[in-house]
């Protein structure tokens, strides 16, 4: 899937970075997630943390918005 956005690539990176199998790689995606945020206002950031939350309960099953 490419990325349009700087919005979009915080929010896959966050993604990633929940879902890692393992610490490295886990470590690997937040060094990211933390370089892509410092481009992003917070308003930005905040957007890309509710999406990957909501992704993810998504996959669970869960309400998004609960």
């Amino acid at each position: 899937m490419p990325l349009n956005t700087p919005l979009e690539a915080l929010t896959e990176a966050l993604i990633l970075a929940i879902t890692a199998p393992d610490d490295d790689r886990a470590n690997r995606a937040i060094a990211l997630a933390d370089e892509i945020a410092a481009l992003c206002p917070a308003g930005h950031i905040a957007l890309a943390k509710r999406a990957a939350l909501d992704y993810l309960r998504s996959l669970d099953g869960a309400p998004a918005n609960g």
